[in-house]
C-alpha cells in the first residue's frame, strides 16, 4: 500500500509541465511561474483556501507580466514586442497559470524547475548551454 502511494506521487510530480519553445519566452514564462509560486509560499492546508491563494498570487503576477508589455519593457533585441507576438505569450502564460493551479495540491513550498529536452532536470536558469526549448515544471519543495 504504502509502495503504491509513493509511486501515485512520483507519477503526479512527474506529469504535467508546460513546455516553452520559443527562445525569448522561455525566460517570461519562467519569471512568471516562478513569480506565482513564491507569492504562494506555503500553500495551505485547506483545498479553499489553496486554490484562492493560487488565483490570488496568479492575478497579481499577471498583472505585473502584462504591465511590463503594455509599457513596452518587452523586448525582442532592441524593439518592443509587438501584440501578434504577446498573444502567443498569452496563450503560453495561461497555460502556465493552470499547470502551476494543477501541481499545488499538497501544503507544501513550491518551486519551478526546467525539465531539459534530454530529459534530464535542472533548477530553472541553471542550464549547461544556450536553449532552445524546456519544460516548465512545479515541483514541491
Amino acid at each position: 500500500m504504502m509502495f503504491g502511494m509513493l509511486f501515485a506521487l512520483a507519477a503526479a510530480q512527474s506529469a504535467g509541465g508546460v513546455v516553452v519553445e520559443d527562445t525569448p519566452q522561455i525566460g517570461i514564462a519562467t519569471r512568471h511561474a516562478r513569480c506565482i509560486v513564491r507569492q504562494v509560499g506555503v500553500a495551505p492546508a485547506a483545498e479553499a483556501a489553496r486554490a484562492a491563494k493560487v488565483a490570488e498570487a496568479t492575478k497579481g503576477c499577471r498583472e505585473f507580466t502584462e504591465g511590463d508589455f503594455t509599457q513596452g519593457r518587452v523586448m525582442l533585441g532592441d524593439r518592443p514586442v509587438n501584440a501578434r507576438w504577446w498573444g502567443r505569450m498569452r496563450t503560453t502564460l495561461d497555460a502556465i497559470e493552470a499547470d502551476i493551479a494543477a501541481a499545488i495540491v499538497q501544503p507544501k513550498q513550491y518551486k519551478i524547475i526546467w525539465e531539459l529536452p534530454d530529459g534530464s532536470r535542472v533548477d530553472a536558469y541553471n542550464a549547461p548551454e544556450p536553449l532552445k526549448s524546456v519544460k516548465l515544471l512545479t515541483v514541491p519543495l
